[in-house]
């Protein structure tokens, strides 16, 4: 069965057009099966009866002719299936269908003048049609007795049912076939072009890009689904949008209040107790204005372009490069190139806060990507020499605002957005981010930051 679905056509065009003609074959033959043993059988019942009549009019032509005339009488009578010719004994042998030689006979011998004419009737090679009993033996020997000592010898070979008609026939097929794949060609056309038009928008969304509305066309059934996409698509933005001016407006009013307390503080005389209030207040401001700028950079509509990836991490290591960081790009002569639809800024941003991790806990980022052509997939790998994160919080480390306390601690500044930042914007491009640790001699040497973008 899994070497049968190779030879399945995958797409709707394919498969319709392959049913459709398998139909098409399939009836044809079975008419023509049909058609031919109908024929066939036609044939038959028209070559008896000539022969009866050629048989009875000959004996009656030989009765009152001389017998000088007899030879031009065969030569008139005689065709490529019947010849006849005088004989001194019948013509006898084995009879293979017994029944059909005595209903001849007695054809014969009741259209003959004289009913008391000796008529032997011997057929050879017989053969039923497919849906009928009755058919023409291939041979037959009719012997009538003209004279005491003369026997006329008529043997009938059932001639061949002409082929002429398969010409037009196959003609007539091909030009079906021909009509089909056209009309099927155009319905399919019809049909299929609004569902790749669906089919390209819910890529593109998922690679994060504002499609908009769709035109609904086509059958009801794709109305229907067109329709379903939009009011899809329009719930999912408002409820993005909603959340996003929700998190920038709260944000945007704890600032006040933080405020307040920040001047409140200042009339606390407990110098330790003061300090320690002013750390928290600080901490807060700055997680405070993180969010609101997470928020106010998701809000902005960027439009996807397309860009050579290896052009963009090299223009990013050397970024990093003029700073004097440690970044650099893997060389490889046989990659191939890699354009993809991105948000450039949004990516920039998702890859800058990998690369900024890396460097805090690993001093040295090598960067790596590669196509998978058989998951239509780019993968992109960024690894620092680090000491690795522990399993279990590989999940932990994209919650927003969660900072590990061993391996990754306050000190080293950040409030714990930026991994949860990187993998909201490459999920919105439609891919994913994994994290896993680099084991060297038994040992963790570093992390490996994966990210998975489709094609």
């Amino acid at each position: 069965m899994k070497y049968l679905s190779f030879f399945i056509p995958k797409t709707l065009w394919g498969q319709l057009v392959s049913l459709l003609l398998l139909a098409l074959v399939v009836s044809q033959s079975i008419a023509l099966f049909i058609f031919f043993d109908a024929k066939r059988l036609y044939q038959n019942n028209i070559s008896q009866e000539e022969l009866v009549k050629r048989v009875v009019t000959t004996v009656k032509l030989l009765k009152h002719s001389p017998r000088d005339v007899a030879k031009q009488i065969f030569r008139e009578a005689n065709t490529r299936s019947v010849k006849i010719r005088f004989a001194k004994r019948p013509a006898l042998g084995k009879d293979d269908k017994p029944e059909y030689s005595l209903s001849l006979q007695q054809k014969i011998i009741k259209a003959l003048p004289e009913k008391n004419r000796q008529v032997i009737v011997v057929s050879k090679g017989s053969k039923k049609g497919v849906f009928s009993r009755d058919s023409l033996p291939y041979n037959i020997l009719i012997s009538v007795k003209v004279t005491p000592r003369i026997w006329l010898i008529t043997n009938f070979t059932r001639p061949k049912i002409p082929m002429n008609w398969i010409g037009p026939l196959m003609l007539t097929l091909v030009l079906m076939i021909v009509s089909i794949i056209f009309i099927v060609s155009l319905v399919v056309r019809r049909v299929t072009k609004p569902l790749a038009a669906l089919a390209g928008a819910a890529k593109q969304l998922g690679h994060g890009v504002d499609v908009g509305d769709l035109e609904e066309m086509g059958t009801q059934d794709v109305r229907n689904v067109t329709r379903s996409f939009n009011k899809m698509n329009f719930k999912i933005k408002r409820f993005v949008d909603d959340r996003t001016k929700m998190l920038a407006a709260i944000s945007h009013d704890l600032r006040t209040p933080i405020t307040t307390l920040r001047l409140r503080a200042e009339f606390i005389e407990d110098k330790e107790m003061q300090s320690k209030i002013l750390e928290t207040l600080d901490e807060m401001q700055v997680m405070t204005e993180a969010t609101l700028k997470f928020a106010k950079d998701s809000n902005i509509k960027e439009k996807a372009k397309e860009i050579d990836l290896e052009s963009l991490f090299e223009a990013l290591a050397e970024e990093y490069q003029y700073m004097g960081k440690l970044v650099s790009l893997k060389e490889d002569l046989s990659r191939k190139q890699i354009i993809l639809p991105l948000q450039v800024q949004a990516m920039k941003r998702a890859i800058r806060n990998i690369i900024d991790n890396g460097i805090k806990y690993g001093e040295q980022v090598d960067i790596d990507f590669l196509l998978n052509a058989s998951n239509q997939q780019v993968e992109i790998y960024f690894r620092d020499q680090g000491r690795g994160i522990d399993p279990d919080e590989f999940e932990n480390v994209f919650e927003p605002f969660f900072r590990l306390e061993k391996s990754r601690n306050r000190d080293t500044g950040g409030v714990g957005l930026g991994m949860s930042i990187s993998r909201n914007i490459i999920r919105a491009h439609g891919g994913d981010v994994l994290l896993k640790n680099i084991h060297q001699d038994n040992k963790v040497s570093g992390l490996e930051v994966k990210v998975v973008l489709p094609l």
